[in-house]
């Protein structure tokens, strides 16, 4: 007998024993088909079915009831056999669709990879600078002024391009980065300051300041080499780019005197865990000033003559840095660290003037073989300590060692000691009408500066206060006075003190000076 059948015939029988009508609930099986009068997993509810007719009806009506029931279950069963075939039509749509997608991703990579064109991006930057002699010092001082980075300083100097900068960069794949930097306002070896007899001086040419390549050995990025035309991982300021710095010029005691243009040929590993580099980042994007990742920990050889320079010894120097960025308290940021580096130096030399005589060239003492080469010990340890502006920030630099050095005295060029370092204060506001940033800085050297011809000896003493104003990421305009005592460096130089009107070259001058400046970001 069918299992509704059975089930029936109990609900019959049940309903002729009490001799009344009697409600039942019936389910069926989804799957099984089978009917049940109690509820269950996969059952569904077919409805309640009473019995309505006469007692003395009896078998006659229950044949009548199991028959309804029989037909209404098997439209039931018809309903669900059409169910199921949609189901399967829909299951077999949905296999379709998916073969598409899966089929369309495995085509995407090759059609739409970007190509190493792509990954190349352009930026840069420009300066254009007014400097003005202000002040009442003698003419004789105002005249002979002027410093190693900053040829808008002077006599017959006002405005300046000091600086055009082009960059094209780019990952080209997960294990290589290349960056490349010019600037449109170089000059050549000579050819630095306008002349009064001499209408035809031109400058604005365009220099390679960069050309190097990142060698990741990892995609995280933290170990890598880099080689080329590059920074030198010495100090601080020397490596936060002039774009980012808030005073006109770097320090002497770290940069012109230690490493001038900052850059040289090398190669030098690097090292910066990913939680390294997310600081260095932010500090650098933040508006914070940064100086950007130039490794944790950096250490390698550069031939030490400085940028676009050849070489003249056959001798490397050697060099690296550390640096650590720490999260302090009350949201500041904290980097100290320190760096050095040592090799032999051949400075140029040039006839010179002392006291109204012309003096040949200097007498080279101590100029001793050092492996197959030759040069003068030229030797640095330096150590920096960054509080980033937020709002209030205070930076400074200190550097030790030994340089090539001219003795006026004896006429002599031998390796001296040196020392010189820089502070600064500095206070970031970003409330009204953009970003403002009000500075001091203070900063002394004394010691040979061996990119001039004679490596003459230095002296500087000199404080900076400004303005920085950034209506828009895009525009910054700085204003700036600064009191300068300095040695002049050139050769040609004839001045003296006013009592005195000897005529010397490397005199100190004296002179108050008025910088303005437009840079303008791309």
């Amino acid at each position: 007998m069918k299992p509704v059948k059975v089930a029936l015939a109990v609900a019959v029988l049940c309903g002729l024993g009490y001799g009344q009508a009697q409600a039942i609930e019936l389910y069926v099986d989804t799957k099984t088909k089978q009917l049940f009068a109690e509820p269950g997993r996969g059952r569904v509810k077919l409805g309640t079915f009473e019995q309505v007719s006469e007692p003395e009806k009896g078998a006659k009506e229950t044949k009548r009831s199991v028959q309804e029931i029989e037909k209404s279950l098997e439209q039931q069963k018809a309903e669900l056999t059409a169910m199921e075939t949609r189901l399967d039509k829909k299951k077999e749509t949905m296999k379709a669709v998916e073969k598409k997608i899966d089929t369309a991703a495995a085509m995407t990579p090759a059609s739409t990879e970007k190509k190493w064109y792509d990954k190349i991006s352009i930026k840069g930057y420009g300066q254009l600078r007014y400097s003005q002699l202000l002040g009442n010092h003698t003419q004789i001082d105002r005249t002979q002024l002027m410093t190693p980075t900053d040829r808008s300083i002077g006599q017959n100097q006002d405005l300046l391009l000091r600086r055009a900068r082009l960059v094209v960069s780019g990952d080209i794949t997960d294990y290589l980065y290349f960056y490349l930097q010019g600037d449109l306002s170089a000059n050549i070896a000579g050819n630095t300051a306008p002349s009064t007899s001499d209408s035809t001086s031109q400058g604005n040419y365009f220099q390679m300041r960069d050309y190097y390549a990142d060698v990741f050995f990892d995609k995280p990025h933290e170990y890598r080499i880099r080689a080329g035309m590059t920074k030198v991982p010495f100090g601080w300021e020397l490596l936060q780019s002039s774009q980012n710095r808030v005073a006109f010029e770097r320090a002497d005691a770290v940069d012109s005197a230690a490493i001038r243009d900052e850059r040289d040929l090398g190669i030098f590993a690097m090292w910066s865990p990913d939680n390294i580099q997310q600081r260095f980042k932010y500090l650098q994007k933040s508006g914070l000033r940064g100086t950007g990742d130039y490794g944790m920990l950096a250490f390698g050889i550069f031939n030490g003559q400085g940028a676009n320079r050849f070489e003249y010894n056959d001798t490397f120097h050697y060099g690296g840095r550390f640096t650590y960025p720490f999260e302090l308290p009350m949201d500041q940021m904290l980097e100290v660290g320190v760096s050095g580096f040592g090799g032999r130096y051949n400075p140029s030399t040039t006839p010179y003037t002392n006291s109204g005589r012309i003096i040949a060239t200097p007498i080279q003492v101590g100029n001793t073989p050092f492996d197959t080469g030759r040069g003068y010990d030229d030797s640095r340890v330096a150590i920096h300590a960054i509080l980033y502006p937020k709002p209030f920030g205070l930076q400074t630099e200190w550097t030790w060692g030994k340089t090539p050095t001219l003795d006026l005295g004896n006429n002599t060029l031998e390796s001296k000691p040196l020392n010189g370092g820089y502070v600064q204060a500095m206070y970031k506001l970003d409330h009204f009408y953009g970003s403002w940033m009000p500075y001091v800085k203070w900063e002394m050297y004394r010691g040979g500066s061996k990119f001039d011809y004679n490596s003459p000896y230095m002296y500087v003493n000199q404080v900076e206060t400004g303005l920085e104003w950034q209506p828009r990421p895009e525009i910054e305009l700085t204003a700036a006075y600064a009191y300068m005592d300095r040695t002049n460096l050139s050769a040609g130089s004839v001045s003296g003190p006013p009592t005195a009107r000897t005529s010397s070259s490397y005199q100190r001058a004296v002179g108050d000076v008025l910088r303005l400046q437009l840079q303008y970001n791309y």
